[in-house]
């Protein structure tokens, strides 16, 4: 899928967060599909008992790094569109208690306002707004993800998701949604466009300003197959129990940059803008923050470059040509002789001792 470069994303809170609940949900799926899930998140240093500040919760900067990881592997492994699959595997559950409480107002109108109310039960890493329009309702959708792949696969992926909870709750009735609109590029052929027609049955839009559903303002009066006012009325006090407990401790400065730098440099965009965006930033501020810390953007990039060369080496099916190519190396010869300076051992000397 091309991206368009023009896609404007929210500012990202550094206390956004999403369910554990839903991480570790994703997560199996990944693992029904064959992906080394363990592996991925030790090689990218993710602990989500470590890095979990609140109990049931997942900061949003880690969630992204799973994200971005995720459908890197999918796309390698032939998936264009990880997020369309995913949204289609997981089902409407995957919106949790959020989506569950929506489904038993009774008309989709009174779904849709109550969704949006309680959208922070799913997680604040997405943000979703209701717009009255003459004849419409449009459901705005803006994930925070600062990668724009990662953007684009999580709009896929929730619209998807929203336009089953439509579906849903109304029993598929006719004449709901009007048109689906995604801020992304048309996919490059004409199969991958066919997968979208199929999954919304209706008009589909590229290149728009906004992610949106589009619901007919004359179906917000239908009535939900799935209502039922006394558990809804039963569980909206636990609901805003959790809406009130949320807060989080910001993750040190040098712990975050560790992270982003690892994904930076695995694409060939590590530098210093690039570190001080994902951290939401400015190149000074992220000098200054680092120097706090006792360290700096060099030596600090050398780090993680030199711990991500001897992860790779570990792995044997991993050859010297990939790993010098993920490490910004112009060939093995080069970054050969980079480890060879660092550690005292060539590659094959550390490969040979270190292998799994």
């Amino acid at each position: 899928m091309s991206q368009n470069p023009d896609i404007k994303k929210s500012d990202a809170s550094k206390r956004t967060f999403i369910s554990l609940e839903h991480v570790l949900r994703f997560l199996a799926y990944g693992k029904s599909l064959g992906a080394p899930v363990d592996s991925l998140l030790e090689f990218y240093n993710i602990d989500l008992r470590r890095d979990t500040p609140k109990i049931g919760y997942v900061p949003g900067h880690i969630w992204e790094m799973i994200i971005v990881v995720g459908m890197q592997w999918c796309k390698r492994t032939g998936d264009p569109l990880p997020g369309m699959s995913a949204a289609l595997a997981l089902g409407n559950s995957f919106l949790g208690l959020w989506s569950f409480i929506a489904e038993k107002s009774d008309t989709l109108g009174k779904a849709i306002e109550i969704a949006v109310s309680y959208k922070k039960l799913h997680a604040d890493t997405l943000d979703v707004v209701a717009r009255h329009q003459p004849g419409f309702l449009d459901i705005i959708i803006t994930p925070s993800f600062k990668d724009a792949e990662a953007y684009a696969d999580a709009a896929d992926f929730y619209l998807i998701q929203l336009d089953k909870f439509v579906k849903y709750s109304t029993g598929a009735a006719l004449g709901v949604t009007e048109s689906v609109h995604f801020q992304h590029a048309s996919p490059e052929t004409p199969t991958l466009f066919e997968r979208y027609r199929v999954v919304f049955n209706g008009p589909i839009h590229f290149n728009a300003s906004e992610n949106i559903l589009r619901i007919h303002a004359s179906a917000l009066n239908l009535p939900l197959v799935s209502a039922d006012a006394a558990l809804q009325t039963a569980l909206e006090p636990r609901a805003r129990e959790q809406l009130a407990a949320f807060e989080f401790k910001d993750e040190a400065i040098e712990a975050q940059a560790r992270r982003h730098l690892r994904t930076l440099i695995a694409s060939g965009r590590a530098s210093k803008e690039a570190l001080a965006e994902k951290l939401e930033i400015s190149p000074r501020a992220l000098l200054r923050k680092l120097q706090s810390a006792g360290t700096t953007y060099r030596a600090l990039s050398h780090e993680v470059r030199l711990q991500m060369a001897r992860d790779y080496l570990t792995q044997p099916m991993l050859p010297l040509a990939f790993i010098s190519t993920h490490l910004g190396f112009q060939d093995p010869q080069s970054f050969s002789r980079w480890f060879t300076d660092q550690t005292g051992e060539t590659p094959t000397a550390y490969r040979n001792q270190h292998e799994c």
